[in-house]
């Protein structure tokens, strides 16, 4: 069968299009327990949090990694503890505004995204939290933090420095991965003891999205079309779930994926692997 010129033409932009996208996926090496990845879409950077060493020890040695917009590394270590600042074994990150902000076992720091200062320092100890995670931020601002020691989401005003209990229980099953879903006003959450993916509306209330998949689930996030993106930390997988409600394997035999998020401007899932100490990007 002989090809039209509009049928060549069709094929020689697919082939461009689906070339650019492939070529856009990046690995970065030499990372310490990398733990959360995420995309600052105003720069076109990527933030990773190093938790170097075990995932509860303060010993100021945690660290925040930059990258450029190509995925090569600008500085390792854009910012330390141990040198003058808090970091000890970071995890969930966050962008709002100017502010980079990161979970760190007891606390919720916040840096300047572009110079990696200090900005911000939300002390939890005096709730007792065992195992802040991951973070989220609402329309208004207000951040999010799971606590997967005490089944908690703790709730933070910036701009006061206050914080209350946004919601708790044994149903929560060790909250881990947390996003914000702005046209549905709820959040996604995934949880790791109990392996479920679960909308949360403003008041706290968890309403199951899924069935039960699979143990230690970590990271979550959306596309444009409204799939959901989850990780298995231990199950070494990361799944889609269609606006159906209809999930597929999209990647396996991954080690230890954790708190995964999306570039979606790039079409990149962006994965950190905890044990692997490297972190890589899948296009979707």
């Amino acid at each position: 069968m002989q090809m039209g010129a509009g049928s060549k033409l069709f094929l020689l932009v697919s082939a461009i299009i689906w070339t650019c996208a492939a070529a856009s996926a990046f690995e970065v090496q030499g990372l310490a327990v990398p733990e959360s990845f995420i995309v600052d879409y105003s720069t076109g950077r990527y933030f990773i949090s190093n938790v170097n060493g075990g995932p509860t020890e303060k010993n100021g040695a945690g660290f925040i990694t930059r990258l450029n917009p190509d995925g090569s590394v600008a500085e390792l270590k854009f910012i330390k503890g141990g040198t003058g600042v808090a970091l000890n074994a970071p995890k969930g990150l966050l962008l709002l505004g100017e502010n980079l902000y990161v979970s760190d076992i007891d606390h919720v720091r916040g840096f300047n995204k572009s110079t990696g200062r200090k900005s911000a320092d939300f002390n939890l100890t005096s709730f007792s939290p065992k195992f802040l995670n991951d973070l989220a931020a609402d329309s208004q601002g207000r951040i999010y933090v799971t606590d997967m020691g005490t089944n908690r989401i703790f709730r933070i005003d910036p701009s006061s420095g206050k914080a209350d209990v946004f919601a708790e229980g044994e149903e929560l099953g060790s909250p881990n991965g947390l996003v914000f879903l702005p046209r549905g006003r709820k959040f996604l959450l995934v949880t790791w003891d109990s392996g479920r993916l679960y909308s949360v509306d403003m008041q706290g209330r968890l309403k199951p999205a899924s069935r039960e998949m699979a143990a230690n689930l970590d990271g979550v996030d959306f596309d444009d079309a409204g799939n959901i993106f989850f990780s298995s930390f231990s199950g070494g997988k990361i799944y889609r779930m269609s606006p159906q409600g209809k999930i597929k394997t999209v990647s396996r035999n991954l080690v230890t994926p954790a708190d995964i998020s999306l570039d979606r401007k790039k079409r990149l899932i962006l994965v950190p692997s905890f044990n692997g100490n490297r972190a890589f990007t899948l296009n979707y």
